[in-house]
């Protein structure tokens, strides 16, 4: 796909006085962006749902503060895991392209997208966002067939998202030259010549 040609003569907007070209967000080789963009990764990360609702279900047994705490600490683990493996360079596999794609949701506001790629994307964010407040009320209140139906609505949800990430980086890839330029992430030759040196 060569992308939408009116997108591509589209400048990143200034908003309230920020220059996207200076954004962190912007920038794809964040610690955070290395971090979710490893498949390993994205099973760990699967794994968070499950470590936030076990305790909140053993929450009779270990009270109120120890389960939302061990909650807290499992997503804060999630989140701050360094990656398993080396940096990637540009979007090779289908899920790098659906995390760009997922970035390139999140800058819309600079560079806009295809308001049906956003609906998608939106709706369901909200539907996961739903399913899992509900599994998080059914688990602290040991409801078992709505926690179990919440956590599979929102992996359901966030599984079909990816899939409306990556067509929004398909179709995003070219329709500016910021995406383009996200596609060819530099790389250090230094570490290059001290092995042939």
């Amino acid at each position: 796909m060569a992308g939408d040609p009116k997108l591509s003569q589209m400048q990143p907007q200034k908003i309230g006085g920020w220059d996207p070209r200076h954004v962190r967000n912007l920038n794809t080789q964040s610690a955070a962006l290395t971090r979710l963009n490893k498949p390993k990764n994205l099973i760990v990360r699967a794994l968070a749902l499950p470590a936030l609702l076990t305790p909140l279900w053993f929450q009779p047994q270990l009270g109120w503060f120890w389960a939302a705490a061990l909650s807290l600490a499992a997503v804060a683990w999630v989140w701050l895991i360094p990656p398993f493996t080396k940096k990637s360079t540009g979007a090779q596999t289908w899920l790098q392209k659906a995390i760009l794609g997922e970035r390139m949701w999140l800058n819309r506001i600079f560079v806009p997208i295809p308001t049906p790629y956003h609906q998608k994307a939106l709706a369901l964010l909200v539907i996961g966002l739903l399913a899992v407040a509900a599994a998080i009320w059914a688990a602290s209140t040991n409801n078992l067939p709505v926690m179990l139906t919440g956590a599979l609505l929102a992996y359901l949800a966030k599984f079909a998202s990816l899939f409306v990430m990556v067509k929004i980086f398909e179709h995003m890839k070219n329709a500016h030259p910021l995406y383009k330029s996200w596609r060819n992430i530099p790389v250090n030759d230094n570490n290059l010549k001290v092995k042939t040196g």
